[in-house]
């Protein structure tokens, strides 16, 4: 039980860093905009098939008029937020297009392409984040099956010979695997139950990560999923380890 609760344990933590890899870059998206300098006679009519264009995408412009900042003398700006980091891309492909020219004036090549890196960095951790988890969450299942298969064939070694007998008796199949079944049942719920348990006491001492947000995230998406799975892998284990006790000759 123990063993199980320490694979659930982790498990929680693998959840909690992919839901912190995308809280962070939610925020960040909130944030992350691009201003372009604007030709003070643009043409309208190219304007609005920019906009046109640009409203395929997940992002709000506005513009930003001409104004003296300090002596400085600031020209009219395309303000652009992006509300998904994956579009920057095609967004900016589009704005370079020869087309608008006469909408776009000098274009900031160097800034460009500090935000692209910027953002191509954030996405490849993300990517990063969630292959890894989903692969140490199919790791952690395997690990889970194996070890309710190996705890039940322990237990069921020791109790062979109740087998027996109940075999020899003419006992239905399901009748001598039930309580097999049930154990691993609550075997497996009980070890979510405490790996939870211990989870979300821990969680409240560090203090880099949003523990209230990751809490909510768990509790309404993971917490209940993690119960049923668990109880399903005791389930499997208990079968996997008493099915050859259950038919053929029975051996010593």
């Amino acid at each position: 039980m123990l063993l199980g609760a320490l694979i659930l344990f982790l498990l929680n933590f693998v959840f909690s860093i992919q839901f912190f890899a995308d809280y962070s870059l939610q925020n960040l998206e909130q944030r992350a905009d691009f201003s372009l300098e604007m030709r003070a006679d643009y043409d309208a009519f190219e304007f609005d098939a920019l906009k046109n264009e640009l409203g395929m995408y997940d992002i709000e412009s506005e513009v930003l008029e001409a104004e003296v900042v300090e002596n400085f003398q600031l020209p009219p700006r395309l303000h652009i937020r992006f509300g998904d980091l994956r579009e920057v891309n095609d967004v900016f492909e589009i704005l370079k297009k020869g087309r608008y020219d006469s909408v776009i004036g000098a274009w900031d090549g160097e800034g460009e392409r500090d935000f692209v890196n910027i953002i191509d960095n954030l996405l490849r951790v993300r990517d990063g984040v969630e292959r890894a988890g989903f692969w140490l969450v199919i790791l952690f299942l395997a690990g889970g099956v194996l070890l309710m298969v190996n705890t039940f064939r322990i237990v069921i070694f020791s109790r062979k010979n109740e087998v027996f007998i109940s075999r020899f008796v003419g006992a239905e199949t399901k009748f001598i695997a039930g309580p097999f079944l049930v154990e691993g049942l609550l075997l497996g719920v009980a070890s979510s139950v405490i790996a939870i348990g211990i989870f979300t006491f821990v969680l409240r001492q560090v203090d880099i990560l949003p523990a209230g947000e990751i809490f909510i995230h768990l509790w309404n998406n993971v917490f209940s999923w993690e119960i049923l799975v668990s109880g399903l892998v005791g389930m499997t284990g208990a079968w996997i380890a008493i099915r050859k006790y259950l038919s053929g000759k029975f051996s010593s």
